[in-house]
C-alpha cells in the first residue's frame, strides 16, 4: 500500500511538471520573458527529475537474491540525481540572465503574470501535500521531490515580482531570474548532502537510538547495551545491537531477543531488520546463590528468607554480595540475579520454580551442609576438581 502511494505522488508530480513546462515555455516564447523561459527550463528539469524519482521508487521495491538487503538505496540515488538537476536549472537561469547578448523586451506581461499565478497555486499546494506524504511514508524521494517543487514555487514568486515590475515599466525580469537560482541551488545542496549521508551509511537519528536504548534496557534479563549500529537505505532502517544478558538458556535468550526485535519494529517506523548479538554477562567464573535464613543457615526453597550471591573468579577469588530478600516469586528473583548455581537443601517442589530455573540454565546444588561458609567451601572444592579434570583432557 505504501509503495502504491509513493508511486501515485511521484506520478502526480510528473504530470504537473509536464503541464507547467509546456505552459511556461509557450507563454515565455510568446511574451519574450527571460524569467518565464528560465522557469520553463526549471520545470523541465523538474519533469526529468520526477521521471527519475518514479523509476527510483519502482525499482527500490524490487527484491533480488543478488541484493539481499534490498534495492532501497535506489531512492537515495534518485534523490542524488535530482540535486544535480537542481544545480543545472540554477546554472541555466544565471546564464540566461547575465550572458545573453541581446536585451529582451517583454511583451504582453499580463499573460506571463497569469501563467505564473497558475504555476504558484499548483506548486504551493502540491509541494506541501507531497512533503507531508513523504514524511508519513518516510520516503526520501518524495521529500526531495517536494523540495524541488517548493523551489519552483519560490522561484515563481521572484519571477512574478519581475513581471509585475515589467508591467509597470521597470525591466527587472533578468534580475528576478537570477535571484531564483539561489533558491534552487540551496535546495539542491540540501538534497545532495542528505543523499550522500545515506549512501555512505550514515547512522540513524539520535532520537531513534535513544528510543532503542530505552526499549532494550528496560528488560530485566538485559544487563547492558554494548553498542547500537544503524544505517538507512531509502525509506528503511537496518539495526545491529550488541547486548549483555544474564546467563540464560539458548532458547530463553533467543525468545527474549526475538521479542525485543519485534518491539523495536513496532515502536519505531520503517525498520527493515534488527540483528541482535547477545553475550552472557559473565563468560568466566561462577556466580552462586545460597538460600539462607537471617543467620546465614542453608535452607530450602520453601523456608529460605534470603538469597546470598557470591562471585567466584577463575582464580577462585571470592566476592560476597549483599543479601536479597525473597518474596513469593522466588524462581523469578533467582533467575534475575544472573546466577549459574543455586545452593539449597533440596530441589524446588513446585513446577513454576523448576521451570523458571531450567529455562535460565541455573543448576540446583543440593547440600547437606548447614552453614553458608561450609556450603561455599564445598562448591569451590568441587569446581576446582572439575577444572583440574577439564585441564587434563
Amino acid at each position: 500500500m505504501e509503495q502504491t502511494l509513493k508511486e501515485r505522488w511521484i506520478l502526480g508530480s510528473l504530470l504537473i511538471n509536464l503541464f507547467l513546462s509546456i505552459l511556461k515555455l509557450f507563454f515565455g516564447v510568446l511574451t519574450n520573458s527571460l524569467g518565464l523561459i528560465a522557469e520553463a527550463i526549471h520545470s523541465f528539469s523538474d519533469l526529468v527529475a520526477s521521471i527519475i524519482s518514479f523509476i527510483g521508487v519502482k525499482l527500490s521495491a524490487k527484491k533480488s537474491k543478488d541484493f539481499p538487503y534490498g534495492l532501497y538505496k535506489l531512492e537515495n540515488v534518485a534523490a542524488l540525481i535530482i540535486s544535480f538537476f537542481l544545480f543545472f536549472a540554477a546554472y541555466e537561469i544565471i546564464k540566461e540572465a547575465f550572458f545573453h547578448h541581446e536585451e529582451r523586451q517583454v511583451s504582453n506581461p499580463q499573460y506571463a503574470i497569469a501563467v505564473m499565478v497558475v504555476a504558484m497555486v499548483l506548486t504551493f499546494f502540491y509541494s506541501r501535500l507531497e512533503k507531508e506524504a513523504g514524511k508519513r511514508l518516510n520516503s526520501p524521494t518524495l521529500i526531495a521531490d517536494a523540495e524541488h517543487i517548493w523551489a519552483d514555487f519560490l522561484s515563481s514568486i521572484i519571477v512574478l515580482v519581475g513581471l509585475i515590475g515589467v508591467y509597470f515599466g521597470y525591466n527587472i525580469d533578468k534580475y528576478a531570474a537570477a535571484v531564483v537560482s539561489l533558491f534552487i541551488f540551496h535546495s539542491g545542496f540540501e538534497i545532495l548532502k542528505d543523499s550522500i549521508k545515506v549512501l555512505l551509511d550514515f547512522t540513524v537519528e539520535k532520537e531513534d537510538i535513544q528510543k532503542i536504548r530505552n526499549i532494550v534496557l528496560k528488560h530485566p534479563a538485559i544487563i547492558d547495551l554494548k553498542s547500537i549500529k544503524g544505517r538507512s537505505a531509502g525509506s528503511y532502517k537496518f539495526l545491529e545491537l550488541e547486548i549483555l544478558m544474564h546467563n540464560l538458556s539458548l532458547r530463553e535468550a533467543h525468545k527474549i531477543v526475538d521479542n525485543l526485535a519485534e518491539e523495536i519494529k513496532r515502536k519505531i517506523p520503517n525498520i527493515d531488520s534488527v540483528t541482535i548479538h547477545y553475550e552472557p554477562v559473565r563468560q568466566e567464573g561462577l556466580r552462586v546463590a545460597f538460600l539462607i535464613d537471617e543467620n546465614e543457615n542453608i535452607k530450602d526453597f520453601e523456608t529460605a528468607d534470603y538469597i546470598l550471591t557470591v562471585d567466584i573468579s577463575k582464580d577462585f577469588e571470592i566476592v560476597k554480595n549483599p543479601k536479597l530478600k525473597l518474596t513469593e516469586n522466588k524462581g523469578q528473583i533467582i533467575a534475575n540475579s544472573g546466577v549459574d548455581i543455586v545452593v539449597s537443601k533440596n530441589h524446588p517442589n513446585d513446577f513454576a520454580t523448576r521451570f523458571m530455573l531450567a529455562r535460565s540454565s541455573i543448576m540446583v546444588w543440593e547440600t547437606e551442609k548447614d552453614k553458608f561458609e561450609e556450603a561455599l567451601e564445598e562448591v569451590i572444592k568441587s569446581w576446582k576438581e572439575f577444572n583440574k579434570k577439564e585441564g587434563e583432557r
